[in-house]
């Protein structure tokens, strides 16, 4: 049972959970004969309530435990703000129903704030709808682009381009992406390195999701999920198990998150002044 992304805002951020911890006990008890539902279904519970996550993290040679203060989760999946020198920083969490129409507000604001330069934060965003990578890629693009091209098991391929209303591909522009960038996250990101020159990756390498799975009905109670493709990047680069290298790599180390420091953000300005 493994953190792919701790959403901002969530209860694990607060408690300082981090990508790619692996989750080893829940309240004591051992997580490895638990299924992925069995687990989730042990770690939800009553708001206010708390449940001990024993955790392992690379790169530590104990095990800790972590206290998680259960919550309603509510996640604002866009977040837009203006750093210094005139640069603006759109945060995208998720790829959800909202996101498109946040996003595409979020690329109003950009305009409107005459920035001089773009930061968009993919990190610990697991993905989510490929239709809204598809239409957020359309507004940070020319039109007819490849966004990201599926390959079924046969070797067919079907290239899914921007659909037009470019609004910011003339920007110099920085994409932080980290382990918990995945599905979604990847495909944006791999889309706006390989049809602009103006575009950098500052951070970590990304998780590797590229498979599509699609959900067939077996009987009234059940279904099958089955994967029946995978996605490649505009230059036909594998995403699925690889992942996205970054440009720039920087760490971003349990000690900085403790401390409230973003080397990976700091670098990402520093790129744009």
């Amino acid at each position: 049972i493994t953190v792919i992304a701790p959403l901002e805002g969530t209860p694990s951020e607060k408690a300082g959970l981090l990508s790619g911890d692996k989750v080893l006990q829940i309240d004591g008890e051992s997580t490895a004969t638990l299924s992925l539902d069995e687990a989730v279904k042990k770690i939800r519970g009553e708001k206010g309530s708390v449940v001990k996550l024993t955790i392992f993290r690379e790169g530590e040679e104990n095990t800790r435990d972590i206290d998680v203060t259960r919550d309603t989760i509510v996640v604002k999946s866009v977040r837009f703000e203006m750093k210094d020198n005139d640069i603006a920083l759109i945060r995208v969490s998720r790829f959800g129903d909202d996101t498109e129409a946040a996003f595409a507000e979020a690329v109003k604001q950009v305009k409107s704030s005459n920035a001089k330069g773009l930061v968009i934060d993919l990190r610990n965003n697991p993905g989510g709808y490929l239709d809204a990578a598809v239409e957020m890629g359309s507004l940070l693009l020319p039109s007819q682009k490849v966004v990201v091209i599926e390959e079924t098991g046969d070797g067919t391929r079907k290239e899914m381009k921007t659909r037009g209303g470019d609004k910011l591909s003339e920007m110099k522009t920085v994409i932080l992406i980290n382990q918990g960038s995945a599905s979604a996250s990847e495909i944006l990101a791999g889309a706006l390195r390989e049809n602009r020159d103006n575009v950098t990756l500052v951070g970590k390498k990304s998780f590797g999701k590229g498979s599509v799975q699609e959900l067939i009905p077996v009987s009234k109670d059940t279904a099958v999920k089955i994967t029946v493709a995978k996605w490649l990047t505009p230059k036909g680069n594998q995403i699925n198990k690889v992942g996205i290298s970054p440009d720039v790599e920087v760490d971003l180390s349990a000690d900085d998150i403790t401390n409230k420091r973003d080397p990976q953000l700091d670098k990402a300005l520093e790129l744009l002044r």
